[in-house]
């Protein structure tokens, strides 16, 4: 009978410990973001919005998409552009136009760039991503869970080799900075948050670091909070709208 103390106070001394040295899953932390913006039921909802000369429509549908772009060209007039499951279509004036391979690409990139970024953390669940829990850091006087994203190879695509890091808030689950290496090192932090019928996106203040000046992509979060990144745009997103 005197050993069950013991045994009791072996057991709750190894939970403990366990649990003071269990990483954070990044995983988990991704999906609590993605709830938190309301992202994990936007199974068929569209989201419509505007961004700077464009109007983008985005819509998921157990598991197909569709993405379509529209503006108005000075030389080409009109333009509607349409990404989904079944490739990339344009149309000028009402008229679906034939493009080539290489500007079918370039025009369907572009279009999912911009929905790729609306998207986040959402996006994070997708098939080619490697995600890794770094640490817990602090920015702004706030703790923040540090996590690397990366793709493999066979389902990443051409830019297999970008890497992405991203900070959510510990207590709120919200992305509020995310640094990426595509077409150069930039550092994106929150401006405002932009609810809409349930979901939740956000503006952003996009940074670089200051000419001649460099720094590993995953330290800029520091030069960040030293004031010591350079504004380079603002990404903001107007008229949204969730149905």
């Amino acid at each position: 009978m005197k050993k069950y103390p013991s045994v009791l106070l072996f057991l709750t001394l190894f939970f403990l410990l366990n649990a003071c040295t269990q990483k954070p899953d990044a995983q988990k932390i991704i999906d609590q973001s993605i709830a938190f913006y309301g992202m994990d039921k936007l199974d068929k909802k569209t989201i419509s919005f505007d961004f700077r000369a464009y109007h983008l429509t985005i819509k998921h549908n157990d598991g197909n998409y569709f993405y379509e772009r529209t503006f108005t060209d000075d030389s080409l007039g009109k333009v509607k552009d349409q990404l989904s499951n079944h490739g990339f279509v344009r149309e000028i004036n009402g008229l679906v136009t034939p493009q080539t391979e290489k500007d079918s690409l370039k025009h369907a990139a572009a279009v999912n760039s911009v929905v790729y970024f609306v998207l986040l953390p959402l996006k994070l669940n997708d098939g080619a991503v490697r995600k890794k829990h770094l640490k817990t850091v602090q920015i702004k006087g706030k703790k923040f869970d540090e996590i690397e994203i990366r793709f493999s190879e066979d389902k990443g695509g051409k830019d297999h080799d970008d890497v992405y890091y991203f900070w959510f808030d510990q207590q709120d689950h919200s992305m509020d900075y995310f640094a990426y290496s595509t077409g150069g090192n930039r550092f994106r932090a929150v401006k405002e948050l932009k609810p809409a019928d349930g979901l939740i996106l956000q503006n952003y203040i996009n940074y670089e670091s200051k000419k001649g000046e460099k720094s590993p992509l995953l330290n800029y979060y520091k030069l960040y909070e030293k004031d010591e990144l350079v504004k380079l745009s603002e990404i903001i997103l107007e008229n949204i709208k969730v149905k």
